[in-house]
């Protein structure tokens, strides 16, 4: 596949980088140490080398620690989660490509990276279960072999919050939002164009200007945790609070690391994940609320539309995508969507 090949020669460096980083980056494994109680050798132990979307030191990637701690005592330290960084080690746009290929073994990223080539994976964020939920009904399975037909382990999600729109000034009714200028990204185009919002796209280092100076009156952000540090809500004190949509990132895995992984262990990893889930979606419940109250105390407003239009505004979002969806993989959206309502 071309795509494979559209980074070449920066993946190349980045796997040069990586390897003279790491004297296990080409084999994965480190030299087994005697077994001073059998005399015999231990288990040999596979490092998995990971780069994240976000920065190490982004609050939304707090739980990603709990997560590798968590997988080496699930396998005894025989595999060990090397999260190298971000951006600073591979470019967010290159690391999906990356971990395809074996620039990297593992990425913590978002569909919206990938999901153009197989738009099945854009059902994760559409899904309205739980993770244990979608683990119990088929929606795991359904994802994890969307995956696995772009060369991916899907192994499941670290981060729980619904994105939420921030405005500059309040509204009391849907119909107020047409015409506003929202920054935003791309997988938002089609749902606010639905509701006459125009969506402007800027960098996030723009973000703050561009609110104090009026090119956009507002944002949209998937979560509570980050505005208010960023300096966002000088400008926008009130939120929309009808969250949509669930979160979109991933543990995604190289297909070749992951089979040299025993499956003894592979099972283990799973385990761990389906528990660290647990745990982060709690972990994120909480800090959701101790930020909406340093926010309400800062002086920003939780705004509440009428229960029918708050219900349509959330309909809305995810009608919109599912409609997307029917035109572009048809045969799989029923399916789809019955498994993650």
């Amino acid at each position: 596949m071309n795509i494979k090949f559209k980074t070449g020669i920066a993946l190349a460096l980045c796997a040069g980088l990586l390897a003279a980083c790491s004297s296990n980056a080409n084999t994965g494994a480190e030299a087994p140490a005697a077994d001073a109680g059998t005399g015999g050798a231990a288990a040999q132990s596979i490092t998995v080398n990971a780069v994240s979307f976000l920065a190490k030191d982004d609050p939304l990637t707090a739980t990603i620690h709990e997560w590798i701690e968590m997988v080496d005592e699930a396998t005894g330290g025989e595999v060990k989660i090397n999260w190298r960084g971000g951006a600073d080690i591979i470019p967010p746009g290159e690391q999906a490509n990356a971990v395809q290929t074996g620039a990297i073994d593992l990425i913590f990223n978002h569909t919206g990276q990938y999901e153009s080539q197989n738009r099945e994976v854009s059902a994760i964020p559409l899904s309205r279960l739980t993770p244990w939920e979608e683990r119990e009904n088929g929606f795991f399975d359904a994802m994890a072999e969307a995956h696995r037909k772009i060369d991916m382990v899907y192994l499941g999600r670290w981060l729980n919050t619904s994105p939420r729109i921030w405005l500059n000034e309040p509204v009391t009714t849907l119909a107020e939002l047409n015409g506003k200028k929202i920054r935003a990204t791309g997988n938002y185009t089609r749902f606010f164009e639905s509701l006459g919002i125009n969506s402007v796209i800027i960098d996030p280092g723009e973000v703050y200007t561009s609110l104090q100076t009026g090119v956009v009156e507002g944002f949209v952000y998937g979560g509570l945790q980050g505005p208010r540090q960023n300096g966002w809500t000088d400008s926008s004190k009130y939120v929309l609070d009808h969250p949509f949509w669930n979160q979109n990132v991933t543990i995604v895995m190289n297909p070749a690391k992951w089979d040299s992984i025993s499956a003894e262990n592979q099972q283990k990893i799973l385990d761990a994940t389906a528990e660290y889930e647990r745990y982060m979606v709690e972990y994120y419940d909480a800090e959701s609320e101790k930020e909406r109250a340093a926010l309400e105390e800062a002086g920003v407003t939780f705004i509440q539309l009428s229960e029918e239009e708050g219900q349509a505004f959330v309909d809305r979002a995810f009608d919109v995508e599912w409609e997307y969806l029917a035109t572009e993989i048809p045969d799989q959206v029923e399916n789809l969507r019955s498994l993650s309502e």
